[in-house]
């Protein structure tokens, strides 16, 4: 969530500097204009602060904005807090969500993630992830299939020679029933057939695995150089180096006790079973 209202922020915040700056203001001018302080102009336009509509309407009218520009403003603002509402309100999995990963994803090279309870969305069947966002109870079912859909579309990036991934995921994740038997089954049969892309890496950690460490939640590592921890209504950043290291160690230690390629395949068709 951080991630996604702050870069709608600085695109808002960096369009009203360059209205501002194209009517040749200074940002201290405007702020006397407008009547409030030159702190909020700084806010504003550095993305640390989503202004009101009534806001924006003051700053557009000392600014000389003509009434198309305005009402374009305008709708750009409603749009951005509809956005971040929604994303609140879906537990941060509605189509925004989607959309951020998706940018995220196309920007790295190399993603491995670890899943101790479903199995991740890159590798979802659509009526598998249908069945997540049922039960996440926040979407209403317009809002749910622009999700499903938008998380297919990010499933392209798997064919992609440019990008790699390396998936670990517990077998108990595998076993966690979200639909019918049938759904179930299509989507173990989807995880073996996506198991022999060569730019996929899939491994299984199977319940008779001793672990040689403890993972307490499922996270993503993108190039080793951010890594994302997903809780149930937001999103945890981490881009300390010594951080990352810890995650990057924890992925390679959990890889030793993991089922990888027919080995996997394997697993899967038992549990299909």
């Amino acid at each position: 969530m951080d991630d996604y209202r702050s870069r709608q922020l600085r695109q808002f915040g960096g369009r009203m500097r360059e209205l501002r700056e194209a009517a040749g203001i200074s940002g201290k001018r405007l702020a006397a204009t407008a009547g409030v302080t030159q702190p909020t102009i700084s806010k504003i336009e550095t993305g640390k602060m989503l202004p009101s509509v009534e806001m924006v309407t003051r700053l557009a009218e000392a600014i000389g904005l003509d009434s198309e520009t305005r009402e374009d403003l305008l709708e750009e603002l409603t749009r951005i807090s509809t956005d971040i509402a929604t994303w609140r309100r879906s537990g941060g999995r509605g189509e925004a969500k989607q959309t951020m990963l998706a940018e995220r994803e196309r920007a790295t090279a190399l993603r491995r993630s670890f899943h101790p309870a479903v199995v991740p969305g890159l590798l979802q069947t659509a009526e598998y992830a249908r069945q997540i966002f049922v039960r996440s109870m926040f979407l209403s079912e317009e809002e749910m299939s622009r999700a499903v859909a938008a998380r297919m579309e990010r499933q392209t990036l798997l064919y992609s020679s440019d990008h790699r991934f390396e998936f670990l995921i517990t077998e108990a994740a595998l076993r966690v029933r979200l639909g019918p038997a049938a759904v179930m089954r299509a989507q173990l049969d989807r995880l073996a057939n996506l198991s022999t892309l060569t730019n996929v890496r899939l491994g299984i950690v199977p319940w008779a695995a001793e672990l040689p460490r403890v993972a307490l939640h499922g996270f993503a590592i993108f190039d080793e150089q951010r890594v994302a921890v997903e809780t149930y209504t937001s999103e945890l950043t981490l881009t300390d180096s010594r951080d990352v290291e810890t995650y990057v160690r924890l992925f390679e230690d959990l890889s030793t006790v993991a089922l990888f390629d027919d080995d996997a395949r394997t697993i899967l068709g038992q549990l299909a079973e």
